[in-house]
């Protein structure tokens, strides 16, 4: 009877045994592979700790290459008092944002993808495991380099704005896949492409030159066509309205083969990026957010303008967010449309 209490006990008493994943402890090893570990605090919603691991672990692949990258962390605390009898007694202090973001030259990495996450409670933290493909990534680099040969073949010896500005963002173009390249330097990676990179830019800087010296009549905006993209599904009646938006500012509205992209990019959510999301802050309670950036591209989706934030943060409930986002669509798509305009004169 006693031994059987004494087992059972020990039993209680013993830890319970891991169960995370082994690429926890170590990272894992594969030809053609590189990996590295991202971790985040579980101390806000479960979805936005795996977003916010898996960009550190993207970052740490891009950081194991040894480059220079544009990553960083941001974390913005708020201080609450405690107040005894009308007096302030102390104060705490409570990370409530936390932001990780991969520079651009990250981003346009092609094959950096996050394999796996893992949650543990017990320790409050998220892991994510991702990965380079370097193979994935040469096959890519060449990909896009082949667009921009074809996209200056299709451009022949035409002379207009519309030819100008196209043989500017080829150069943009050159410029990432080189930066693509160089990041990739150690592992010798898309070193082949480079002879090939460096004729297509001679090709390229030709032909602007050419251009350059052209006498060009100005760029006829009403002929050009933009399209809407978004990487969320957006409510049918602003999907409609930004249409609308656009043939307001003096451009065709259209899908297929379009001129310009009105690229928004939404963040935020517990599972993945939401056109409006909720968020649980202890001293605010549940607040309603939108988190885009509001960009114009060319058709291929190389950027045209700057990038604009858009975030909007509403308590109580999110109604009258729509008509926030439409007034800040009112606000920065004119004007990003005029400054391009006034790049393409």
């Amino acid at each position: 009877m006693h031994a059987a209490l004494l087992l059972a006990a020990s039993l209680v008493l013993q830890p319970a045994p891991s169960t995370r994943p082994a690429w926890v402890e170590r990272l894992p090893e594969a030809p053609g592979r590189l990996y590295a570990l991202g971790t985040a605090d579980l101390a806000v919603q479960e979805g936005q700790a795996i977003a916010r691991a898996s960009d550190r672990a993207r970052l740490e692949v891009v950081t194991r290459l040894r480059a220079t990258v544009q990553g960083r962390t941001r974390v913005a605390t708020r201080t609450a008092e405690v107040k005894r009898e009308g007096l302030a007694a102390g104060s705490g202090e409570r990370v409530v944002r936390e932001e990780v973001s991969v520079g651009a030259r990250a981003e346009d990495l092609p094959g950096l993808v996050v394999e796996q996450t893992f949650t543990d409670p017990g320790a409050r933290t998220v892991y994510a495991l991702a990965y380079l493909d370097l193979a994935q990534a040469r096959a890519s680099l060449a990909s896009r380099l082949e667009r921009v040969r074809e996209v200056r073949a299709r451009l022949g010896q035409e002379s207009s704005r519309k030819a100008l500005w196209k043989l500017r963002k080829l150069t943009l173009d050159l410029d990432r896949l080189d930066e693509s390249i160089a990041l990739l330097a150690l592992t010798g990676v898309g070193a082949d492409l480079r002879p090939a990179l460096q004729s297509e830019r001679t090709a390229v800087d030709l032909r602007l030159d050419q251009v350059n010296r052209a006498d060009l009549p100005p760029l006829d905006f009403s002929k050009m066509a933009m399209s809407v993209r978004s990487n969320v599904d957006l409510p049918p009646g602003v999907a409609s309205y930004l249409k609308s938006q656009v043939t307001a500012c003096g451009v065709i509205a259209r899908e297929w083969d379009p001129d310009m992209v009105l690229d928004l990019a939404f963040s935020g959510g517990s599972k993945g990026p939401e056109f409006i999301f909720s968020d649980m802050d202890v001293y605010r309670g549940v607040t309603y957010r939108m988190e885009a950036r509001l960009t114009l591209t060319e058709g291929g989706g190389a950027p045209l303008t700057r990038t604009v934030p858009i975030v909007i943060v509403q308590g109580d409930s999110p109604e009258g967010m729509v008509n926030q986002f439409r007034r800040q669509i009112e606000r920065w798509l004119p004007r990003l449309l005029g400054e391009f305009k006034a790049e393409v004169k």
